[in-house]
């Protein structure tokens, strides 16, 4: 079977991805190598061909307030600190809360996807929804990957959070685009 791949996402701005970038050469002293060059923000992903849906890139202009976000590890459960999950050693990002009017944003890219899943495309599975995915990872947390595992970044999160909130008020995304890959 051939490996099928649909992903929809926000594009961070330029602007945007070299204050994020600066800010880690700078407070935390992460060498380049360990810093996400592709910032954006997942909306949908899936593994199954859906009907009338092509690619396509369109500019758009939303922003996402910094203080409505949370630094997590990116693994299962990376948004409560555990002894197993290093921050130094994994994937790094942010992930909007769920009370973040920018998440209603995001939900209303999304839902454009639900109509599309068919029971025949799902199989066995549940289509996706407002907190649920067909594929990938079961519940829909969207975030922004940072940093790449190997990074060193300390243990503690919420510090790195709060320095980040200051030093990054906003974060601007330009586009939106809908890849499918074969």
């Amino acid at each position: 079977m051939s490996q099928f791949e649909i992903w929809a996402q926000l594009n961070v701005s330029n602007q945007s991805i070299k204050e994020i970038h600066n800010f880690f050469r700078s407070e935390w002293k992460i060498p380049d190598e360990y810093l996400i060059k592709n910032l954006h923000l997942t909306i949908y992903y899936g593994r199954r061909p859906l009907p009338n849906l092509n690619q396509s890139k369109e500019p758009c202009s939303h922003f996402l307030d910094t203080n409505e976000t949370r630094f997590m590890v990116q693994a299962p459960g990376g948004e409560n600190p555990r002894e197993n999950l290093i921050p130094g050693l994994r994937k790094v990002g942010i992930r909007v809360q769920r009370t973040s009017p920018f998440f209603k944003e995001l939900i209303a890219y999304r839902s454009t996807f639900y109509p599309l899943e068919s029971q025949i495309k799902l199989g066995n599975r549940s289509r996706s929804n407002n907190s649920k995915n067909a594929f990938g990872a079961r519940h829909y947390q969207p975030h922004i990957t940072l940093l790449r595992g190997g990074s060193g970044i300390q243990t503690d999160l919420t510090e790195v959070g709060i320095s980040f909130r200051d030093a990054v008020p906003e974060i601007h995304f330009d586009s939106y685009s809908v890849e499918i890959k074969k």
